[in-house]
């Protein structure tokens, strides 16, 4: 009998080791209860917000961070455990000269706008024990607060006009289509936008409306009813490349140069990175280089062709000569200074020929020159071949008279 009472209080000991411990563990917790008298409320209205704390202990000292949206909801800064306002309540009750179960802490609000906000405590939120300064642990929940609007105040978020310039919207304007687009040209930056409400008292803002980069741009046109409602309208602005644009031809100087009335059908044609002179032949234009010598006897100057401005080479002494040196390449290959010839329309390699003394051949001024130079030739030909048959009748007479009188004086 007596081992029977042995047993149960043995049984009744460990029993009360197991219970001991969790009767503490549940003694340090807390919960904290977030709550308002009126969730829905109309703008201008004034919020009281209430944090209750329960505990199963008794509450010490209480550090909490409360969060809102400061865009509809507006602190009132009174409280004298509370302070801050932006969006965030830091709520500090320290040094309390005694604890107690339950607190309640109560927060002024102001209803400023439309919309849904959403209170609740951070967790760097502590709750600590009376006795024995322990952080117990909490739960909690978070309380949601609608600011609504009166049934006077307008909801209406629609545009009932959009223009812009420049450029065209893809499609027709329409206050139910929130999405277009328009193109612009690569020297737009920036659009000028007219966008009118539907309502008077709704307010129009416009974003994203400059500094364009190349390719798509968003620009965005917000409308914010009475009510706070809103609606975006959003326009996609493509952006086109800059093209690239030619260097300028250089215009020759006033009385310099050749005129191209003088150049008969020449022809100029260009690609990406050279030009080439044609008519009746095709002559790649080139640059010489410093190892190149210029031909003695011309110098630099310049043919339009076609509006545009070459280089060429003419002869010093007449810049009106119709034969000209171009240095470029021809189909095979050959770099090189080539004769032009203006009148004729004719292109050939540029082979000076040496002379006595190692002189060049200078090139006539022009083709009748060359045919003037002929005609004297031949006239001087004739008048020597008959200069030539004149002395030779006279030799032949002299020594005939010569023979006769020496045969007289021998009789």
């Amino acid at each position: 009998m007596k081992n029977k009472y042995k047993i149960i209080i043995k049984l009744a000991f460990v029993m009360a080791l197991l219970f001991l411990p969790f009767k503490v563990s549940q003694a340090a917790s807390a919960n904290i209860d977030i709550t308002a008298d009126n969730k829905s409320v109309k703008k201008g209205d004034t919020v009281i917000v209430s944090i209750y704390l329960t505990s199963d202990d008794l509450i010490g000292d209480f550090e909490g961070y409360l969060s809102y949206n400061a865009d509809i909801l507006e602190f009132d800064n009174e409280s004298k455990v509370a302070a801050g306002g932006e969006g965030l309540v830091k709520i500090t009750d320290t040094g309390v000269p005694q604890g107690d179960s339950e607190r309640k802490y109560a927060l002024k609000f102001h209803a400023i706008n439309y919309g849904e906000t959403t209170l609740s405590l951070s967790d760097e939120t502590s709750v600590y024990t009376f006795d024995a300064g322990d952080n117990m642990s909490v739960s909690q929940n978070q309380l949601k607060i609608e600011v609504v609007s009166d049934k006077s105040t307008s909801d209406n978020a629609d545009l009932k006009e959009l223009k812009i310039t420049p450029g065209t919207l893809s499609t027709v304007f329409s206050k139910d289509t929130t999405n277009y687009s328009v193109s612009v040209a690569s020297d737009i930056n920036q659009l000028v936008i007219s966008a009118l409400s539907e309502d008077a008292l709704a307010t129009v803002s416009i974003t994203g409306n400059k500094d364009f980069k190349t390719g798509h741009n968003t620009v965005e046109i917000g409308v914010k009813a009475q009510s706070g409602k809103t609606k975006i309208y959003t326009l996609d602005v493509i952006k086109e490349a800059a093209q690239e644009t030619a260097p300028e031809e250089t215009k020759p100087e006033e009385n310099a140069g050749i005129n191209e009335d003088a150049i008969g059908k020449l022809q100029l044609e260009k690609d990406a990175e050279d030009t080439y002179l044609t008519g009746a032949f095709y002559l790649k234009l080139l640059t010489p280089g410093e190892d190149v010598e210029i031909p003695d006897g011309f110098e630099k100057t310049s043919l339009i062709v076609n509006g545009t401005t070459i280089t060429v080479y003419a002869n010093k002494s007449d810049l009106e000569s119709d034969f000209l040196l171009i240095y470029g390449e021809n189909k095979s290959g050959l770099k090189g200074f080539y004769q032009l010839d203006r009148r004729e329309n004719t292109i050939q390699r540029f082979n000076p020929v040496s002379l006595n003394g190692g002189e060049k051949l200078v090139i006539p001024k022009n083709s009748r020159n060359i045919k003037h130079y002929q005609n004297q030739i031949m006239i001087l030909g004739i008048v020597a071949a008959v200069l030539t048959g004149i002395c030779s009748a006279l030799a032949i007479g002299i020594i005939r008279m010569v023979l006769k009188n020496k045969s007289t004086e021998d009789q």
